[in-house]
């Protein structure tokens, strides 16, 4: 890793294993402290693998990309126990008993999500419209409340909005998990 990424990732190496399997653990108490260790550990060789091969932007933020790996990695496992029907918990004592898991934690990972990555996107962006819808909605806003405080109309706010959007798409493009980015639509060929 000799770019600056790779460097960067090393430097923050240290505080992200020893903090992250706890974030994970927090977020997702139906996996263990040695599967969220293993999944730090994991998400660490995969960023670290795919800025070894420039497969990261040199402005990329390290510590929300390590954070966004971990919390996708910890999101499979999770479902994977779901998938699997059952966890072990402990019910007291040294017995274990298994229950069906819950679904608990989607409304925190969308929070962590928004904190993460999407507020810092949205600071980025140009200081336009763009910006400012945006930056309205993610605060809770509705569409009229939106567009009273701006003074724009509402078509003129669906528009800004899909512009930002696909602006905050692009950026965010490599956070976002494979099975769940935008397919591009492939418009009919010519005959020619």
């Amino acid at each position: 890793m000799g770019s600056d990424v790779g460097q960067r990732l090393l430097e923050y190496y240290p505080d992200f294993i020893a903090a992250e399997p706890q974030r994970l653990r927090h977020t997702y108490p139906a996996l263990s402290l040695a599967a969220c260790e293993d999944i730090a550990q994991e998400a660490f060789l995969r960023v670290g693998s795919r800025a070894a091969a420039g497969g990261l932007a040199a402005d990329t933020n390290v510590v929300a990309y390590l954070r966004r790996a971990a919390r996708n990695l910890a999101v499979d496992r999770t479902r994977d126990q779901q998938r699997a029907g059952r966890r072990l918990v402990l019910m007291g004592g040294d017995s274990l008993a298994a229950v069906p898991e819950q679904r608990a934690f989607a409304e925190e990972e969308s929070r962590l999500v928004l904190e993460d990555l999407v507020l810092p996107a949205i600071e980025r962006m140009p200081e336009d419209l763009r910006r400012q819808v945006v930056d309205l909605q993610s605060r809770g806003l509705s569409d009229p409340e939106i567009v009273a405080r701006l003074g724009i109309p509402a078509v003129r706010l669906h528009n800004l909005r899909n512009k930002a959007v696909a602006h905050l798409r692009r950026t965010l493009a490599g956070h976002i998990r494979e099975g769940h980015r935008k397919k591009k639509q492939q418009h009919g060929k010519k005959d020619r």
